[in-house]
């Protein structure tokens, strides 16, 4: 049975508005199965199929001219010759373009990822916008208890193309590493150590694995408050880490790419160790807003988001965890959420 999808409507609207869309995300996300749904009246070309994708890497002018019509072309990333033709050339006709790796082409990008719980709760998401600005309503769950989502799949063929590999098992016990690190400030040396590879093999690495959808780096925000901040950039594996702070951050991170928003993530740490593992960077009110994540409540994670409140001067915030003790709220600033309710 069809999973809608949050971006469906989003996609259509980008579609309708700029004409040339490409679709970015991870292998088995459900990229195929919407387009196809959505675009059912379009011509559909995958470029995995040998005939179509010489013709589109021998000529890609003559391969686009004798489509005529709307279509959705699949597997981009497979005829490279028709990816740079993108790049240099204006094309007006209606075209989506699907790829699990990102390309960086000059046109209207969104992306889509596993479906995220509310879409598997077939609810809305709790909107990016929204976090820390009001009191989270409870959420009627379903029978089904949906979990959160696991591994997509390892996408070899892909990280081969991005990067030459002779080692392939020595790749998989790197991204292994990357995995353990999830939720952890970004260490290259370290995991380059590990898996016993260069430093400059793991950067490699470290950028075909962020390209393929699987890692995201938050960046720490530039404001330091008068402390002295740390600079590293943060890790999170996006599906599977079994990280709860990697988890939450990955389900904000996919609602915010499905309702087709730029997700505008960061994290603060100063050198003494206080920490918001998750800012929002607020482009609609010009405010931050941080976000506390921890599986259990206590009184030190509270405490630590208050402080970091006070430094910044931050009117409003919000705390994330998997069930809150009934206890009086310590902070009526700091709004409450349960992970399921992302």
């Amino acid at each position: 049975m069809y999973l809608e999808r949050h971006l469906a409507v989003p996609l259509r609207r980008a579609v309708q508005a700029e004409g040339l869309v490409v679709l970015e995300g991870p292998r088995r996300a459900g990229k195929t199965a919407m387009l196809r749904k959505e675009f059912a009246d379009s011509l559909y070309v995958s470029l995995d199929d040998a005939v179509d994708r010489q013709r589109a890497r021998e000529d890609p002018e003559r391969f686009l001219v004798r489509l005529r019509r709307a279509t959705v072309i699949d597997e981009l990333q497979r005829a490279p010759e028709l990816v740079d033709y993108l790049r240099r050339v204006e094309v007006e006709l209606p075209l989506v373009f699907a790829s699990p790796v990102r390309l960086g082409l000059p046109l209207g990008r969104l992306e889509l990822h596993g479906p995220t719980l509310a879409e598997r709760q077939r609810r809305n998401a709790l909107s990016i916008s929204m976090i820390g600005r009001f009191v989270p309503a409870r959420v009627k769950r379903g029978v089904e208890d949906v979990g959160w989502v696991r591994d997509q799949g390892w996408p070899e063929a892909d990280l081969r193309g991005l990067v030459p590999v002779r080692d392939l098992d020595r790749l998989i016990l790197f991204a292994e590493k990357v995995r353990a690190a999830s939720g952890t400030g970004l260490q290259q040396q370290e995991l380059a150590r590990q898996a016993g590879v260069s430093h400059r093999t793991a950067v490699r690495w470290l950028e075909a694995l962020e390209a393929c959808f699987l890692i995201v780096k938050l960046e720490p925000i530039a404001a330091d408050f008068g402390r002295r901040i740390v600079k590293r950039p943060k890790l999170h594996f996006l599906m599977g880490s079994g990280n709860f702070e990697s988890e939450v951050v990955s389900e904000i991170y996919r609602n915010a790419c499905h309702a087709g928003i730029e997700a505008r993530l960061g994290y603060w740490r100063d050198s003494n160790g206080l920490e918001v593992p998750l800012v929002l960077e607020d482009e609609w009110g010009g405010a931050r807003i941080g976000v506390g994540i921890a599986e259990t409540l206590t009184p030190a994670v509270e405490g630590s988001l208050l402080r970091w409140m006070r430094l910044s001067k931050a009117e409003q915030a919000a705390m994330i965890t998997k069930v809150f003790p009934k206890t009086e709220r310590r902070e009526t600033r700091v709004l409450r959420y349960e992970a399921g309710q992302l």
